[in-house]
Parts: C-alpha cells; structure tokens; sequence
C-alpha cells in the first residue's frame, strides 16, 4: 500500500490534538490540586466526564491511522494507552461514588436530587467511555499477528521453479 506521509503526519497531529487540548484545558481548569479535598475531587471526576468525547475520538482517528498504514507497533502502543486509561477511569469513578457518599451528607435537602442526578449522569458517562477504551484496545490489538513456523515443520516452497520437473526422470504429473 503507498502511503502519503503528509496525510499520515496531518492524522496523528490531529488525533494527538484532539486527545491533549480538551484534557489541557479541562486540567488548567482544576488548578490548584487539592486532592485531599473530597469535594474537589468529586467536582474533577465530573467534570472530566463531560470532556471526553473528544479525546476518544483522537485515539480512534490515531487507531485507525495505524491500522490503514499497517503500523503494528504504534497501534499495539494505542492499545496499551486506551487499557491503561480505561483502568485509570474505572478507579476515578470507584472513587467518584465514594466521594458522592462522603459530600452528599453536606448538601442542601433541595439540591439533594439534582446531586443524584447529576452523579449518575457523570458515571453513566464515565461507563460508556470505559466501554469504548476497552474496544479501542481491543482493536487495537486485532488484525494480522505475525505467525513463525513451528518447531521441526518443514516450510514449504512454493516458488513456482518447484513445480516444475526437476530431470529427464522425473515425470510431471
């Protein structure tokens, strides 16, 4: 396959844009850390549920960059990055309910329900994107795997110089 490098290079700077610019901003945000703080991070968890559209779309377009390029070791790479940070985000939302158990006893009885609400709206969230890393890396790592001859097989030739009789003996067939 002839590969046009500008285009490929135009692609992962994209997808490297799209993954790092909302999470950049979303983080310049959340300054100074305070993660002591139960409500701070309950505030960051939720609040990273709401950006993370694009930067899975980034790590798709980059997945599939590899994949149409047959750039096995950036797409296994990939794939570890999206197993690694859908870990990351299933710790993150452990801890999101937990922190909702710890600060909801603080919150206005009026609040109470859009609290709740809003709670299960960010894990509902969170689950989908931790669903759609795991595929990402699952993808990631389908396709072709390079396979080696087993032990003590012999390999065949399949040149077409041995199909062909080999002497004046030998008969085709």
């Amino acid at each position: 396959m002839e590969s046009n490098k500008p285009m490929i290079r135009a692609a992962y700077l994209l997808a490297a844009l799209l993954v790092i610019t909302p999470l950049f901003d979303g983080a310049v945000q959340l300054l100074p850390i305070r993660a002591g703080d139960e409500r701070w991070r309950f505030g960051v968890v939720g609040s990273l549920s709401n950006l993370l559209l694009q930067p899975l779309l980034g790590l798709l377009l980059a997945i599939a960059v590899t994949a149409f390029t047959d750039a096995e070791r950036t797409k296994r790479v990939l794939g570890a990055i999206c197993g690694v940070l859908a870990a990351c985000l299933a710790v993150l939302s452990i801890g999101f309910i937990l922190d909702y158990y710890q600060i909801r006893v603080g919150i206005a009885p009026g609040l109470q329900h859009t609290t709740t609400v809003a709670t299960f709206t960010a894990l509902l969230k969170n689950t989908v994107t931790i669903v759609m890393l795991v595929l990402l890396n699952r993808a990631a790592y389908a396709g072709t795997k390079p396979t080696s001859p087993r032990r003590g097989s012999r390999l065949k030739d399949s040149s077409p110089a041995s199909l062909l009789p080999l002497g004046g003996s030998a008969r085709a067939e």
